[in-house]
């Protein structure tokens, strides 16, 4: 694979270059756990300061993608009810907006207050300061 990341990089024509993004996609064809490394290290590629490799590294993740599955889930039944997820209707732990009390909330809770973040500067002794900086 290095080598083929080589080639994206530094591969002497569109031709080359081309052959290793699509040996790259062959590659997430054969190892479609690799999909994540193969996409960082192509990104990278994507910032290069020249064109030639960001096309082909455009190419390179075109390869991949394309032999990446359709992730098609499966679709959920409806209940008789007409809602697909009852259980977690009848669950009486939830909170509701209707039981909200924003009195009770303001007349128990911490207040939140402002700060400039003072309280967790470093302090250094005088001593310590000097023997750091002498």
């Amino acid at each position: 694979l290095d080598r083929l990341f080589i080639l994206l990089e530094s591969g002497t024509n569109p031709v080359t270059k081309r052959a290793a993004a699509e040996q790259l996609g062959e590659a997430q064809r054969l190892h479609p756990h690799e999909l994540h490394h193969l996409l960082s290290r192509v990104s990278v590629l994507l910032k290069s300061p020249q064109w030639d490799t960001r096309i082909s590294a455009a190419h390179a993740i075109q390869e991949i993608l394309s032999q990446v599955p359709v992730w098609d889930p499966e679709p959920m039944e409806e209940s008789p009810e007409g809602s697909p997820n009852r259980e977690c209707e009848d669950d009486k732990d939830h909170l509701t907006l209707e039981g909200f009390d924003m009195e009770k909330v303001l007349a128990k809770s911490s207040h939140l207050t402002g700060s400039a973040g003072s309280e967790y500067d470093l302090v250094i002794a005088d001593g310590e300061q000097n023997a750091t900086h002498g």
